[in-house]
């Protein structure tokens, strides 16, 4: 079994021991209103659901102006990596681009002063 779904079952458990352990009714009274005898386990659970729909909504922009960063940094990264990818093809060997000659033992005797 896979381990989601222990974690799955294992969590259904214990919502059905909450459940069994708050059945009793309430009474809700909300501004004018009132709610008689609503079952405890409901008024908890529809605001646990409540709470976590307000902080999904209030979290929502933020997530998508970062999925939107992200897109564009890996676009970045991907174009700056194509422009190392063509400067390593065209790299010359020399870093002036100027190609020394290696002078032969005879010309050591010879310098730009020594002439």
């Amino acid at each position: 079994m896979s381990a989601t779904i222990i974690v799955m079952l294992i969590l259904a458990i214990l919502v059905v021991i909450f459940t069994l352990q708050n059945s009793f009714e309430i009474t809700i009274s909300v501004f004018m209103w009132e709610i008689p005898n609503a079952p405890m386990v409901l008024v908890l659970l529809v605001c646990i659901l409540l709470g976590y729909l307000l902080a999904a909504i209030y979290y929502a922009p933020r997530a998508w102006n970062l999925e939107k960063k992200l897109r564009r940094s890996a676009k970045a990264e991907q174009k700056l990596e194509n422009e190392l990818v063509e400067l390593r093809r065209r790299q010359v060997s020399h870093p002036e681009g100027i190609e020394l000659d290696v002078e032969d033992e005879e010309d050591e005797n010879k310098g730009f002063f020594r002439e």
